[in-house]
């Protein structure tokens, strides 16, 4: 076969096929390709002009990508010569293009292990290859590491900030720039002091203005300790999410008081119409809210459910003015009843007042800056992380951080310091995650329609039913 054939079929120059035969790994048929170096050979040693002589030859072993379905292994004859200079003793053997030395694989099964990586587990990869797991995992760290040490992004200007809880990770925290809709990076813990330190290393802090998040409160100390151009901005869906609480809190105290059968129709039948906009409701669901108003056993409920509907308001109807924002917040304060089945509203109120600041800034920013983008972002980590349980943190944060999708817009932005992409780098790709939702049996008291959810001030789960 000659080199050019070579070439186009494994991507390897100065090399001859000498023969092809099937053998058996652990049961699993490997085409094996014997090969010979036919390139030039040095006339004297590199390293001090000396005379050489030959050393005997050495095969090397490898991998490439599957042909056929079936795993192929390379095995490469080269040869070796030795300095006969007593002073040097240098051994020349030659370099075999397109191959990583390190992991024994050609270029285009690094690519391409790489690739299967992201989309599968690194058992799957493994039983295309017909190799141990360790090494599928060894190559795709080979890939971060060499990431990391080509290539940074610059810091933003609209910086997002959330957290994620992983099982057998722990707390993770989120970074994006909002601005160009990237991920910028993804670190473990999310207390304070991880925080700071973590801020205090990162270059060009002085470019963050704007920092969107939750209520989390250390937030704040790290942005007056290591940002020193930049306001704090609380997103208003977790402004808005209190209201939605409320309204729960309301509901669970006015059904302890019903006999059980409306208790659970209760749950089942206004748990979730109450938590939707007016203007999401359909005319069933109108006609649910329209017949509270008339009972006077769930009266409380419309009123509440009007409480929540003018919070929300606060954000609809005044988004061009601060002052007309403040005014409607403290109009809709007076507006909360004196019964004390409101006060969770008036918790809300407080909670506002606690951060009025970072959450009225929103009106100052000069984007529409939300942390929507964040929150997508933790689902695809979520979804990643679901294809292999187990990954350690620097394998989840490569799958997610160097998607192709990812790279490609901070490049396309000016926001890569290092190398462009070059096309034939591994090209990630995510599928979605669609699983059935788990059926409610309401006729159980310890269900509810909603699924529990944290505060992200204070730490406290709600949503569960406690009867």
């Amino acid at each position: 076969m000659s080199d050019g054939l070579v070439k186009q079929l494994f991507d390897i120059d100065n090399c001859t096929v000498d023969a092809l035969k099937d053998e058996t790994e652990d049961g699993k048929t490997v085409k094996v390709i014997s090969l010979h170096y036919d390139g030039e050979i040095p006339k004297c040693c590199p390293r001090c002009g000396g005379k050489l002589y030959r050393h005997g030859d050495r095969v090397i072993k490898v991998l490439d990508t599957p042909m056929g379905g079936c795993p192929v292994r390379l095995h490469i004859k080269i040869p070796r010569y030795r300095c006969q200079n007593a002073f040097c003793k240098n051994i020349w053997q030659p370099e075999i293009d397109n191959v990583d030395s390190r992991r024994m694989v050609t270029n285009r099964a690094f690519v391409d292990v790489t690739e299967r990586a992201i989309r599968s587990t690194f058992e799957q990869v493994c039983e295309d290859y017909a190799f141990a797991p360790n090494t599928a995992k060894n190559i795709f760290l080979d890939f971060l590491h060499e990431k990391a040490e080509k290539m940074r992004f610059k810091t933003p200007c609209l910086l997002g900030i959330d957290e994620i809880k992983i099982n057998k990770i722990g707390e993770v925290t989120v970074v994006t720039d909002l601005e160009h809709h990237t991920l910028f990076d993804m670190f473990v813990g999310r207390n304070k002091q991880r925080l700071i330190e973590y801020f205090t290393d990162l270059p060009g802090t002085e470019n963050i203005l704007w920092v969107c998040s939750d209520m989390y409160r250390p937030f704040e100390d790290t942005l007056k300790n290591t940002m020193p151009n930049a306001r704090w901005v609380i997103d208003h869906f977790h402004v808005v999410m209190k209201a939605n609480w409320a309204i729960d809190e309301v509901r669970k105290d006015v059904q302890k008081y019903l006999p059980k059968k409306d208790r659970i129709s209760t749950k089942k039948g206004l748990g979730y119409t109450l938590r939707k906009r007016y203007a999401d409701l359909d005319t069933t669901e109108q006609e649910k809210i329209r017949l509270l108003r008339s009972n006077p056993k769930l009266k409380v409920l419309a009123d509440a459910y009007d409480l929540k509907e003018d919070f929300f308001n606060i954000y609809d109807y005044n988004k061009e003015s601060k002052d007309n924002a403040i005014a409607a917040f403290k109009a809709w304060e007076l507006s909360i009843p004196s019964d004390p089945i409101y006060d969770c509203f008036r918790d809300v109120a407080e909670t506002v007042y606690r951060h009025f600041d970072a959450i009225f800034a929103w009106w100052d920013c000069p984007s529409a800056i939300s942390n929507g983008y964040t929150e997508c972002i933790n689902r695809l980590i979520r979804e990643n992380n679901l294809r292999g349980r187990g990954y350690s943190f620097e394998i989840l944060r490569g799958r997610t951080l160097y998607r192709k999708a990812n790279l490609k817009n901070l490049e396309a932005n000016g926001l890569v310091y290092g190398p462009e992409i070059q096309e034939y780098e591994p090209n990630f790709l995510y599928e979605n995650i669609q699983s059935d939702e788990d059926e409610i049996d309401y006729d159980s008291e310890e269900d509810d329609t909603f699924e529990p959810y944290v505060d992200p001030e204070t730490g406290e789960i709600y949503g569960e039913e406690a009867m």
